[in-house]
């Protein structure tokens, strides 16, 4: 798990694919968030437990399953998500349907464009 300077908007990002987290990671640090990464919902829970993000990009299926725990923590606490997933969302957890989906392969600049827009009012 990689913090940073707690100065500006704290991301989780939750991804088993060690390219996809690093390059989300890169990208929403240039892009001024603090960044953490899990890679699985095990980690993604502990997390959660003490810190509660401004926002998080989460895949649907990690190494030891589907995150529906930390997305339901998302939608309880009204923290935006980006489920940034190659599976179809419709099939998996009604839960993830309160974050907005990216479908992989996308752009991180996609995705942290979404992620600006999510929390633009909470700057």
């Amino acid at each position: 798990m990689n913090v940073l300077s707690m100065e500006s908007p704290l991301v989780l990002v939750a991804d088993d694919e060690a390219l996809i987290a690093l390059d989300l990671e890169c990208a929403l640090s240039e892009a001024g968030f603090t960044v953490a990464v899990v890679r699985s919902c095990s980690e993604a829970n502990l997390f959660l437990k003490e810190h509660t993000p401004a926002a998080a990009v989460l895949d649907v299926s990690l190494s030891d399953g589907e995150c529906h725990e930390a997305a339901k923590t998302f939608a309880d606490l009204n923290v935006p998500f980006v489920v940034y997933t190659g599976l179809s969302v419709e099939a998996s957890h009604g839960v993830f349907s309160h974050g907005i989906t990216v479908l992989k392969p996308t752009e991180s600049a996609e995705v942290v464009r979404v992620l600006k827009a999510m929390t633009a009012t909470q700057q």
